[in-house]
């Protein structure tokens, strides 16, 4: 009897799919943003940020130019002593009910004119999960997770929370076949969970849930790297059950050496299989002995020579450069100051002569870019570093950290009003003002302006970064000095 078809059947792809916004409600909303940019240009913040969310209430996925942008005069808003939201404002703007929009924009309005309330976070994040608006999400959850982390005390019932968000937007991501998108939020919802765990050390399952998570994410990074199609990436159960297995942080010697065993032989079967070949390298290295790490590097070597591979000959100098590493921290934690003089300068020596090479295979990977001007910025070779780094802006994730180093580049060659402007950009682009990144840029921002001779403008700049951390680096010193 032939099976009946089912007309109420629902698809996956329709019930994962991303929250859908025409390029003319993109246009009205832009309409709205740049009202918006005018008013705040002039300190017209209140007004402003109604015209922000009067504008994503036609494209709630405007990260850049709606949500970053908002947030950003909600900051100076804030700065500049601006009123928090009273008992009525919160009453009458709902962040739960039915219509999901509704109560993210009231959650945007509320936390634009509180920046710092991690409630008002989690309305967005709550929302935009529901609304499926999967750009939102990766905005907001850096800035959620931040903030639960900057509480008086950890709640582990936020970090639940983020963790359980984001591994469902990972899964929808994963049917829709956004294949890296789907990795950086199971990467979020890892991080989440470690937090969980340590804001409650008594919960005892988080260790397997953080194990089977783990898993998750390494099966779908280690087959969507290799694999010709998504679908093909997300088949054979027998291979995901072995990197389960691999995967495993077991310490046990005997342990290591049995699945280091069966490695061995899967790839005597398969010699022509990279992935055959990762698990033997993972195995030797998992226990950070130097023997065994060079056994990967001459297994890589010979593979690369025998291929022409390049991902194995970057894998072995990936492990070289973490020995080199390692024996630098021994040398520092020995006291020996000459002998880690050495290695240090024998590291980045090594590293700069392999990063330049990787450049010129890679030429478009920006974030190898950003790799080779860091080191070079690191042993003091700013001229060469600037232009890697302004190359380098071109990747998103690396953008923030490559405006601050090319602005501490500038800085160190005396080019201080460039330095300045770098910086300040940078300050109005970055998200979180007080984390480790925002007070950087605007500790450098600060000493750029005070070079330059912009006496007031560093004083006030000085002040800002005083109101987040009172004790970062040498600031009370620095604004004294420019106050006596």
């Amino acid at each position: 009897m032939a099976k009946e078809k089912n007309d109420n059947a629902v698809d996956p792809a329709e019930v994962a799919a991303r929250y859908p916004v025409t390029d003319a409600d993109k246009a009205k909303a832009r309409k709205w943003f740049a009202r918006a940019k005018e008013l705040a240009d002039g300190k017209n913040f209140d007004y402003a940020i109604q015209c922000y969310v009067d504008g994503l209430g036609f494209w709630p996925e405007a990260v850049e130019e709606g949500h970053q942008a908002l947030r950003l005069a909600a900051s100076e808003r804030n700065l500049r002593g601006g009123k928090k939201p009273g008992f009525a404002d919160t009453m009458k703007r709902s962040m739960t009910g039915k219509d999901a929009k509704k109560a993210m924009l009231n959650a945007e309005w509320l936390l634009a004119h509180e920046p710092r309330n991690v409630s008002y976070m989690e309305g967005i994040l709550k929302n935009a999960n529901k609304l499926h608006c999967e750009d939102t999400l990766v905005w907001i959850s850096p800035i959620y997770s931040n903030g639960a982390e900057s509480e008086k005390k950890l709640n582990p019932k936020r970090f639940a929370l983020l963790r359980e968000i984001s591994e469902e937007a990972g899964d929808r991501a994963v049917i829709r076949q956004e294949a890296k998108l789907a990795a950086e939020f199971y990467e979020c919802a890892a991080a989440a969970l470690q937090m969980q765990s340590q804001a409650d050390p008594k919960d005892l399952s988080l260790e397997n849930e953080l194990r089977d998570l783990s898993t998750k994410l390494t099966i779908l990074k280690g087959k969507y790297d290799s694999a010709t199609t998504f679908t093909e990436s997300m088949r054979d159960a027998d291979d995901q059950k072995a990197i389960y297995d691999t995967d495993r942080m077991i310490q046990a010697d005997d342990d290591i050496r049995r699945l280091l065993d069966t490695a061995e032989k899967d790839l005597a079967e398969n010699p022509d299989n990279p992935a055959k070949v990762e698990k033997v390298v993972e195995l030797l290295c998992r226990k950070e002995n130097k023997k065994d790490e060079n056994l990967a590097i001459a297994l890589l070597v010979e593979k690369y020579k025998q291929y022409e591979d390049y991902r194995f000959k970057t894998r072995a100098e990936d492990i070289r450069v973490k020995q080199m590493k390692r024996a630098y921290r021994a040398a520092r934690e020995a006291n020996d100051t000459d002998e880690a003089k050495k290695l240090k300068i024998e590291r980045l020596t090594f590293e700069i002569k392999v990063l330049r090479e990787r450049v010129k295979f890679y030429p478009t990977d920006n974030k190898i870019k950003y790799d080779l001007a860091s080191r070079l910025f690191e042993g003091g070779k700013f001229d060469d570093a600037i232009p890697l780094f302004q190359a380098a802006r071109a990747d998103p994730k690396v953008r923030i950290k490559a405006d601050l180093y090319m602005g501490r580049c500038f800085y160190a060659t005396k080019f201080y009003a460039q330095a300045s402007g770098t910086l300040t950009q940078a300050v109005g682009r970055y998200e979180i003002h007080d984390d480790a990144i925002g007070k950087e840029l605007r500790y450098w921002l600060a000493r750029s302006m005070e070079a330059e001779g912009r006496t007031e403008e560093a004083r006030v700049a000085y002040g800002e970064l005083l109101q987040f951390d009172f004790n970062f680096r040498d600031v009370r010193d620095k604004l004294q000095g420019l106050t006596s």
